[in-house]
């Protein structure tokens, strides 16, 4: 029999892995061996349908099972079509957040032939068991319920027993544990589960060696929430630290659950935190079955800021209750914590969640179909969602690809602007100004800023700062040139070096630069030599 799992990922990079089809590849050779000849096969949104089908049909499967998400739901259904219009007697089934949640809407697709809900170890195991001893897949389109797998300690390793190759893919998924201990409504990692279930130690030892030894660069933890179990943590990062020192790793936390010696471990690691603060305000997430205490966040916070350790938020727009103007708040005091990014997402009302048992009642419009989004609600008109949006955009584009950090509080105070009012403004200059390179994008907008407030000296040295993190960054962070074809050559107001300098001392109020900066009109060529930015004036 002839299997083809099917992950389709969002776009490529080193997260777009196939960890859940290949979890299920391990147990199905160590339930059938050779019997059931598996194949994982990787695709992406934005390849046609029949391109991927045509990758599927290659192998002339039996059949063909789908890792099924609210991102790829059309996308997997117009494959499955396809296969079947091309083999119709081939099996097609799915799994996955999406496939679970709307069992019954997925098989209303006539290509969709059952579904395997839930965990999918367990379930797939049987499933094909059942197939092969003659049971139709109508028979397990009704037999199958979702039941999770209650001990991870037989569960194979697809990185130690060579299903996945993560050196293939420049980076792993990792799974620490399963199941959360929270009950976010608009979530649906909790349904179903009681609890967590964590993958054994000597497991996460074997798979850290792993790691380090093929070289992989960064590792992206699947835990919810990573810091829960605050003993487990701290020995995972102790782990970390003696066995893949050199990888970087990305994990999910809750600031409630910080303390300064978790903090410290955290900063041994090449590591980054992101932090689901959703809101700034405790009215708010109390209607999603959430918590806020502002004073206590601040203080967890404080403690990373202090031991260096980068971390991010995650803010949501459309909550139930939530106002364009609370939005903005909750962008101003998520920026007042200095984060290395903030990701901030529309609301979507995903089914199968909390969420979309209350949506009717607390009166939320969205859509019917993935991606679910919010369009309103009674304290958050459409206008203002997307008012919201257009401040989600300027955020992402200015302070997160346009890594600001550096420099963005410097800016905002002689601008006596909040960094909301900031974002919109960003996002309508870019409407005025479409194609213009993300750097100089954050030049002009920000002279012209302090020009309208008739400050051309500051908008003058603004620009200058900008560029000289702004070119800096990218030129270290440029993938596959050549040190001797990288230079860049950028006018300046001021000589680079001397207002780098003043900074690197301690100055860091653009009034202050101003007045030890001389101007200096000039051309400065950025360059790399063994790998540390030069910069020449000329």
């Amino acid at each position: 029999m002839k299997l083809v799992l099917v992950a389709i990922h969002i776009e490529p990079s080193p997260r777009s892995l196939p960890l859940g089809p290949a979890m299920l590849a391990s147990v199905l050779r160590n339930a059938f061996g050779e019997a059931i000849q598996t194949r994982v096969v990787d695709a992406f949104v934005a390849e046609p349908a029949a391109v991927v089908a045509e990758r599927i049909l290659a192998s002339k499967p039996d059949l063909v099972g789908f890792s099924m998400y609210v991102w790829n739901r059309s996308q997997t259904l117009a494959i499955a079509t396809l296969l079947k219009a091309a083999r119709p007697n081939t099996i097609i089934f799915s799994g996955g957040a999406e496939a679970t949640a709307d069992l019954v809407g997925v098989l209303a697709n006539p290509a969709m032939d059952f579904v395997l809900p839930g965990e999918g170890e367990d379930i797939i195991v049987e499933a094909l068991r059942r197939l092969s001893q003659g049971d139709s897949p109508q028979a397990l389109a009704e037999w199958a319920q979702p039941t999770p797998v209650k001990d991870l300690t037989n569960l194979p390793s697809p990185y130690l027993d060579g299903t996945l190759r993560p050196e293939d893919y420049g980076g792993a998924l990792w799974e620490l544990s399963r199941g959360c201990p929270f009950t976010c409504d608009f979530c649906f990692e909790a349904r179903g589960t009681a609890g967590t279930r964590r993958i054994p130690l000597d497991r996460v030892e074997a798979e850290l060696e792993l790691f380090e030894a093929r070289g992989v660069r960064e590792v992206f933890v699947l835990d919810p929430t990573f810091n829960y179990h605050k003993v487990q943590a701290k020995q995972v990062l102790r782990l970390i630290a003696s066995k893949a020192p050199t990888t970087h790793f990305f994990f999910e936390a809750r600031s409630e659950f910080l303390d300064e010696e978790m903090a410290g471990l955290f900063a041994a690691i090449p590591c980054t935190l992101q932090i689901g603060l959703q809101s700034a305000h405790d009215d708010v997430l109390r209607n999603i079955s959430r918590s806020f205490d502002a004073e206590d966040f601040e203080a967890k916070i404080l403690l990373l800021h202090q031991a260096g350790v980068p971390y991010g938020f995650d803010l949501i727009y459309g909550l139930p209750g939530d106002s364009l103007a609370g939005f903005r708040e909750s962008v101003d005091f998520a920026l007042g914590l200095v984060p290395n990014h903030l990701d901030v997402f529309r609301l979507s009302v995903l089914p199968g969640t909390r969420l979309a048992e209350t949506a009717a009642g607390l009166e939320l419009t969205h859509e019917a179909s993935s991606p679910y989004r919010v369009l309103a609600s009674p304290t958050f008109s459409a206008q203002d969602m997307e008012q919201a949006g257009r401040i989600a955009l300027g955020c992402n584009v200015l302070y997160n690809q346009g890594r600001a950090v550096p420099w963005f509080g410097m800016l905002l105070e002689p601008l006596e602007l909040q960094p909301s009012e900031v974002f919109e403004a960003f996002a309508a200059w870019l409407d005025a100004h479409p194609g213009v390179h993300p750097v100089e994008a954050q030049r002009a907008f920000y002279q012209t800023r302090f020009e309208a407030r008739g400050n051309t000296l500051l908008g003058a040295l603004a620009a200058d700062v900008i560029a000289c993190f702004g070119h800096a960054t990218a030129l270290m962070d440029e993938p596959g040139v050549e040190e001797t074809q990288s230079a860049r050559r950028i006018r300046f107001h001021h000589d680079p070096r001397v207002l780098m300098a003043e900074i690197e001392a301690g100055t860091t109020g653009l009034e202050e630069l101003a007045f030890s900066v001389p101007a200096m009109p000039c051309e400065a060529v950025f360059s790399l030599d063994d790998g540390e930015v030069v910069v020449r004036v000329q």
